[in-house]
């Protein structure tokens, strides 16, 4: 395995889409299914997963893994740390794949009003909030 940074990973990201003609979707399908793929490997006993999303790619990643660990019988409650609206482009799709799995909170403040609560009473949390294309520092809801 080889560690990369954010910056070097965005560059393999890029250079897999425009150099090898992968389509980004299917690089974010492939990511979500990994991670769902981990999960199921290393946490089979997991029946409650709780997914944390943000509005960008990881987002993007955190609803496919959502979705393949939901085709499995899993139960599955996602937060997302936005308005549903303001995801664009590839997270938007994958969101919109997502559309039988209960959102418990979209925003800061209903994450801060208590409705997410379910989310947090799970087996097994999936943090894909910040991904390769976060810039320090942290505010609003992701604070």
């Amino acid at each position: 395995m080889k560690i990369v940074s954010a910056a070097e990973m965005r560059e393999i990201d890029c250079a897999t889409s425009e150099r090898f003609g992968v389509p980004s979707l299917t690089l974010m399908e492939n990511a979500g299914t990994a991670a769902a793929d981990f999960v199921l490997a290393e946490y089979a006993s997991a029946e409650r997963i709780g997914v944390v999303c943000g509005k960008g790619n990881n987002g993007g990643d955190g609803f496919v893994a959502a979705r393949k660990l939901r085709d499995t019988g899993r139960e599955i409650r996602i937060v997302v740390l936005a308005d549903p609206a303001e995801l664009r482009g590839d997270a938007a799709q994958m969101f919109k794949k997502l559309a039988v799995v209960p959102l418990v909170a979209r925003t800061g403040e209903e994450l801060k009003s208590g409705k997410a609560k379910s989310v947090f009473e799970a087996d097994l949390m999936l943090d894909a909030v910040l991904g390769t294309g976060f810039r320090p520092p942290v505010s609003g809801v992701y604070a």
